[in-house]
Order: C-alpha cells, then sequence, then structure tokens
C-alpha cells in the first residue's frame, strides 16, 4: 500500500533520501533479505542499514496511519486534520496516501 505516495509525498517522507528511500522499498518487498543477510546486502550495496531501516519503519507507519485514517480513528475533515497534526504526522502526507489507498 505504502508505494503509492507518489514521487513528492515520497520525498517529504523520507526527507529527500531516495537513494535510501528506494533501499527501504526494496526492502519491504524482501530484496535484501532479513536479519544480518539484509544488513549485509545493504552494506555491499553502499547503504548505511540503520538509516535504510529506520526509512523501512517510517514508511510502514505511515501505512498503519493511514489504515487507521480509513477505519475512522482520527475523525473526519479539520477534525481528522488536527488529530493527525497533534499526533506529528504531515497531514497532506497521510491524507495523499489514504486517497490512493482507496482508489486501488
Amino acid at each position: 500500500m505504502i508505494e503509492k505516495l507518489n514521487d513528492e509525498m515520497l520525498e517529504k517522507v523520507s526527507g529527500g533520501m531516495t537513494a535510501n528511500l528506494r533501499a527501504a522499498y526494496a526492502c519491504i518487498n524482501g530484496d535484501y533479505g532479513n536479519g544480518e543477510a539484509r544488513v549485509a546486502a545493504l552494506r555491499r550495496a553502499g547503504f548505511d542499514p540503520k538509516v535504510v531501516q529506520g526509512l523501512v519503519n517510517d514508511l510502514l507507519k505511515y501505512e498503519k496511519v493511514a489504515q487507521d485514517v480509513i477505519d475512522g480513528k482520527y475523525g473526519n475533515g479539520e477534525a481528522r486534520r488536527v488529530a493527525l497534526t497533534r499526533a506529528g504526522y504531515d497531514y497532506d502526507v497521510i491524507q495523499n496516501l489514504v486517497n490512493n489507498m482507496l482508489l486501488t
């Protein structure tokens, strides 16, 4: 689901770390394996495994929050915007993801 964010939103979520972000998606898709094999594969590919894993965690968190929005846990309209902002999320990123999740 998280892959539905457009490039602009991905840049916001990743803080502009495009190569690391692509590696994070590859990890989510299982392309780098798991555990120590993932760490070794990321290092061989020139990535910092801690940075990439942090992005994996953030991406999965955003997907979870988007699903919570769909499930009504953050309310609607302005109440949703306020609740997401108070919880520390970028409303536009989450809402874009929600919209894309609902379209698929």
